[in-house]
């Protein structure tokens, strides 16, 4: 049974290619996810590492697929 997914397809990319930039994003927010919580607790941690990861997601998702 093969499974047929339209939305790689839509932004032009394979299934591969899709599943390994959710994964990436899946991870990056992990991380920042991790040291947002830490910088809540710690304010002089991770200073910015918010808003640097909001560049690299967007710069990310602007420069992948179509």
């Amino acid at each position: 049974m093969i499974i047929y997914f339209n939305h790689p397809k839509q932004v032009c990319m394979t299934y591969l290619q899709h599943m390994l930039l959710s994964f990436r994003f899946s991870y990056l927010l992990c991380v920042g996810s991790i040291q947002a919580f830490i910088h809540g607790i710690h304010p002089d941690l991770f200073i910015d590492s918010t808003s640097t990861l909001t560049k690299i997601l967007s710069n990310t998702l602007k420069n992948s697929g179509c």
